[in-house]
């Protein structure tokens, strides 16, 4: 696993100082304290209004704040533009012009940015879109433009890449395909902060920070915190009414529980830590299963149930 945003034998990329954020009598941020180190990754998490948005917008210099915030040494408050220069940014809503192609919008990105074209090429090949340069962005997916907009981040090679929400309007196989890009990213060692209310990005995390009400509830590598919740799978079983009955016996014996039936479906809740022997079982056993479908939890969702349980305190500096 790469270093923890936690570390201190590095400069961090990001240091987030005493931050305070007020709307009048609502606090969106509580006098926060981050550092965050090269080549992490951080993955943050939070209901809507947890002050995910307002942190992100706070680091790009957008809002005034109490507190100081240094981006690679670069105080975000005394230089904006210094700061807004070392940051790569991907919005949850991309606002692209449609009539123009995927590459006039790279073009139009190093103009603004008063670069050479000479990245266009190596960055759009990475998000996979070289070969659709062509495409006008009002023929392209919603995958596509989240991709488009990655790139277009990534151009003059930014020490720092904020995702705000990046999964939230795109489908399964967008997803599936901003994870890829992400792992590519980790291994070039860019320093990343991805915000989200709801994702399956925290296997690629190198620490996840759980906000409430504008608070660092916990943070830790993902692995670690897992460790302190129960986690459970969902196994979908096919089989014949008749089996039904014996096979949910059976699976209840070899630890699974919480059974509901559907048509010739039958679903059940399994322990992460027990699924493969329960399957096993399952198949070794005298009942007939046309199919089985397993689908793991979102570890996403149970670091929510830390905010409604309270199961893990703060720790490493919360507030």
């Amino acid at each position: 696993m790469q270093q923890l945003a936690t570390q201190q034998n590095e400069v961090p990329v990001v240091s987030i100082q005493n931050v305070e954020k007020r709307y009048g009598k609502f606090t969106a941020l509580s006098k926060m304290s981050l550092d965050i180190q090269p080549g992490a990754h951080i993955l943050i998490l939070g209901p809507n209004g947890a002050g995910k948005t307002t942190l992100i917008k706070s680091i790009m210099g957008i809002l005034n704040f109490r507190g100081r915030i240094l981006i690679d040494g670069i105080d975000v408050n005394k230089d904006p533009r210094g700061a807004k220069k070392v940051i790569g940014y991907v919005p949850q809503n991309y606002a692209f012009y449609e009539a123009l192609t995927i590459y006039d919008h790279a073009v139009l990105t190093t103009r603004l940015k008063n670069l050479g074209r000479e990245q266009i090429e190596e960055k759009l090949r990475l998000v996979n879109l070289w070969d659709a340069r062509t495409r006008r962005v009002r023929a392209c997916s919603d995958g596509m433009k989240q991709r488009l907009g990655i790139a277009l981040a990534l151009i003059g090679n930014p020490k720092l890449l904020l995702l705000d929400e990046p999964t939230s309007n795109v489908d399964l196989r967008g997803q599936l395909e901003f994870q890829k890009i992400l792992r590519s990213l980790l291994k070039q060692g860019k320093t990343m902060i991805t915000t989200s209310h709801l994702t399956g990005l925290g296997e690629l995390a190198t620490e996840v920070i759980v906000l409430d009400r504008g608070k660092i509830v916990t943070r830790g590598p993902p692995d670690e915190l897992m460790s302190r919740l129960s986690v459970n799978d969902t196994i979908f079983l096919r089989v014949k009414e008749a089996d039904e009955p014996g096979i949910t016996k059976l699976a209840s014996d070899l630890g699974a529980f919480d059974f509901e039936s559907d048509g010739d479906w039958l679903r059940a809740t399994v322990p992460s830590k027990i699924k493969l022997g329960v399957v096993k079982g399952l198949m070794n056993g005298p009942y007939p299963i046309a199919d089985i479908i397993i689908e793991r939890s979102q570890i996403e969702s149970e670091y929510v149930k830390l905010l409604q349980s309270g199961a893990v305190g703060m720790r490493d500096g919360g507030n």
